[in-house]
């Protein structure tokens, strides 16, 4: 039997079924209770159905505020991942292009102590006289080894201070300090060179007597590249100056620009002059040294000797060839220290002074001549005080 509905009426309660009606008799507060029953069985049924309806709702926005929550987190975590790299890709960048730095001082530095040593080779005692000391150039205490006091000192500075910074400062003061030197040098050695060869151009020797380079005569002008004014370019030209300038002193040196009686004055010079026997004009082709009988006669200029005997009017006479057509003789000796075919250095003693030969009394015959011919030695012997001038300065 199917129940269509049931109504409580009074004390009955009036089922219908199919449109047919039963009632029944109810005992007192029953049609309450069954009204409340049936109250609650609906309750339930509209929840139940409430919940079927809507359970895969509610778990869905249950599961979907969750994963929304969880999608959040996720973001939030790897935006901090993504900062915390940021910071450390800026340090590793900051700390790369610190040590890049550092590692380009470094270079810096190690040219710098290449150029000190330049320095201290261009400013050494090949322009000046044997045994001569050089300039100090030696490496000074360079910027990337600072004393630890001085560091401390930084590092206790109130305003933060990049140690690069001061590092590349003292590194400009030492490369203008280098550029400085550098100028004191090429001035020094230029005009020790044009000096020099005013000197060498004084004794009007042969042509092919020279070795050094000549001087420019002239052409068009055209600037130096910036390559020709760095610090190598110019160390390089320095360099050329040098050798040409240690060229023409050693030149000098092999000149005939000594004393050959040291200590003893000219009585006698070159040219025209009374000859002492006839007392008519004569061509005097040498210069005579008033000496003492027996002091020492010494060679101004090395070479080789060419004559050592009796010779004339020289008396007892050495000859020595200085190459290029040069030679000097000494006459009226007392007796020769050498022997032909000898080399001898500039100063050695070839003989002492005597009156041998067409003389008056014990004096030194000189002479110098250049392919035979003589020349006055008084230009040689001017030569010789003025290049010991120069290299004195």
């Amino acid at each position: 039997m199917t129940i269509d509905r049931a109504v409580p009426f009074g004390g009955d309660l009036i089922v219908v079924d199919c449109g047919r009606r039963f009632a029944f008799r109810l005992p007192r507060y029953g049609a309450a209770a069954v009204a409340a029953v049936i109250a609650l069985s609906f309750g339930w049924s509209v929840g139940t159905a409430y919940y079927l309806a809507f359970h895969d709702v509610v778990v869905a926005e249950i599961r979907g505020g969750a994963k929304a929550a969880a999608s959040a987190y996720e973001a939030q975590i790897d935006e901090l991942k993504t900062e915390l790299e940021r910071v450390r890709t800026r340090r590793l960048v900051e700390k790369t292009g610190s040590e890049q730095r550092l590692a380009e001082l470094a270079r810096r530095q190690e040219s710098l102590e290449r150029r000190q040593t330049v320095l201290a080779e261009l400013a050494g005692p090949a322009l000046d006289q044997p045994g001569a000391a050089p300039t100090s150039y030696a490496a000074k205490p360079t910027p990337l080894d600072r004393p630890d006091d001085e560091r401390r000192g930084l590092a206790a500075s109130s305003e933060p201070v990049d140690p690069t910074d001061q590092i590349s400062v003292d590194l400009d003061k030492l490369e203008a300090g280098q550029g400085a030197a550098l100028d004191a040098i090429e001035t020094r050695i230029d005009d020790k060179r044009r000096k020099l060869q005013r000197i060498y151009d004084g004794l009007a020797l042969p042509k092919s007597n020279g070795r050094g380079a000549e001087a420019g005569r002239g052409g068009p002008f055209e600037p130096l590249p910036a390559r020709a004014q760095t610090f190598e370019a110019r160390a390089d030209r320095v360099t050329a100056q040098r050798a040409a300038t240690a060229e023409l002193r050693d030149r000098l040196e092999d000149a005939p620009i000594r004393t050959p009686a040291p200590g003893a004055s000219i009585s006698s010079g070159f040219g025209a002059r009374t000859d002492p026997f006839l007392g008519q004009p004569a061509f005097h082709a040498g210069l005579d040294f008033e000496s003492a009988h027996g002091r020492p006669i010494r060679a101004t200029a090395p070479g080789r000797v060419t004559a050592a005997g009796y010779s004339g009017g020289y008396g007892l006479m050495v000859e020595v060839d200085h190459g290029g057509g040069l030679t000097t003789r000494f006459g009226h000796m007392s007796s020769a220290a050498v022997r032909i075919g000898q080399t001898v250095k500039a100063g050695a003693v070839l003989g002492l002074v005597g009156s041998t030969g067409r003389s008056t009394g014990p004096h030194l015959h000189y002479e110098t001549r250049i392919d035979g011919e003589a020349v006055d030695p008084l230009r040689f012997l001017r030569a010789g005080s003025a290049y010991a001038a120069t290299l004195s300065n």
